[in-house]
């Protein structure tokens, strides 16, 4: 508790010149910790409670301008505990992005470490994304992407130039340039691209987006020589039901990919004050080959305030080439979360 309050102290010392920069600065958290009974079924997964933090965190961002808008938007991990195995210096403040650029008739520009194109849409079709659950490789995570959505869907990409298009008749473009300036080979002419394309009418957006490393490591979860590609569509039906499909083909190594199909949807109900999401999520391939399913129910407690339970749980396939002993790993986790921001709008 010591080292979440300094932490809280220190960021907001960070953030006022920030803050009292122009009107359009909000300073936000979010703390969010869980409960969870693992059972990884291996010789060598978790079997038993796990305290979590789901990646509680800080963050500061703001426009200024009119016509042509200039933003910027930083984001930093506060863990509300430690483990010494893998955090020996128990920072109170984790790197997670910062990046700043333009907005205006022109679409919008950004430089920075950010979350990549590719990985953005499947972000936001995630409801379980940074909770305990079972990841994309059919393992226990307490952050990051669901079971059924590929490992690109996490992480963030350092040097990262993206452009997104203004909207013509619902349709936008996207493209993004990830600079590696740490090339192995001291080849600066390995760096990873993107692109994109989306179209959008009433409660419907469909969208494509294609990603390479070209030779890099630069971009989470795609070998250094292949390629991604990322079909998806999302879908309200009403102000209280929505659904999400994201299908994906992945080069996970030099030899193979695999396919993710993740199918998604959630309840709202205000009159009794809860949430309701569920998610099927399909691989075929690669270690992680399998069907799994996730469920959760969320209790607003208060306004920014939720309890929730979830389960989360995977079979995955022993019979592959591969030989994977995680044959059915499994996540019951109950939680709290409470998100809070402050605003100069």
């Amino acid at each position: 508790m010591k080292k979440l309050l300094s932490a809280v102290a220190l960021f907001a010392i960070c953030a006022t010149p920030l803050a009292a920069m122009a009107d359009g600065t909000t300073v936000y958290g979010e703390l969010h910790y869980s409960i969870n009974s693992v059972d990884e079924d291996t010789t060598a997964g978790i079997d038993g409670w796990s305290g979590e933090d789901n990646i509680s965190q800080f963050g500061i961002k703001g426009s200024y301008g009119e016509d042509i808008k200039a933003f910027f938007h930083l984001q930093t991990g506060a863990k509300a505990d430690s483990d010494q195995t893998t955090d020996a210096d128990n920072d109170a403040f984790k790197q997670r992005f910062f990046f700043a650029g333009l907005e205006g008739f022109f679409g919008k520009v950004a430089y920075g470490r950010m979350t990549n194109a590719y990985k953005f849409d499947g972000f936001k079709i995630d409801p379980f994304y940074n909770y305990s659950h079972v990841n994309p490789g059919g393992a226990f995570s307490n952050g990051g992407a669901t079971y059924g959505l590929s490992g690109a869907t996490n992480g963030f990409t350092d040097n990262s130039l993206q452009y997104v298009s203004p909207a013509f008749i619902g349709f936008k473009v996207s493209g993004g340039w990830y600079i590696d300036d740490a090339d192995a080979d001291n080849n600066n002419d390995d760096h990873a691209y993107s692109a994109g394309v989306s179209y959008a009418i009433k409660d419907l957006k469909v969208g494509i987006v294609y990603a390479t490393n070209n030779g890099s490591a630069t971009m989470p979860g795609i070998d250094a020589d292949g390629d991604a590609v990322r079909g998806y569509a999302m879908y309200k039906i009403s102000d209280t039901i929505k659904t999400a499909l994201s299908v994906e083909n992945v080069d996970i190594n030099a030899d193979d990919d695999a396919n993710y199909v993740y199918l998604t949807s959630t309840v709202l109900v205000p009159s009794i004050k809860m949430d309701f999401s569920a998610s099927l999520g399909v691989v075929t391939d690669g270690p992680a080959e399998g069907v799994g399913v996730t469920a959760a129910a969320w209790y607003n407690v208060a306004k920014n305030t939720k309890l929730y339970a979830l389960v989360s749980y995977a079979d995955i396939s022993t019979d592959s080439d591969y030989g994977n002993v995680n044959k059915n790993p499994m996540v019951i986790s109950i939680g709290a979360q409470h998100k809070f921001s402050l605003s100069t709008k």
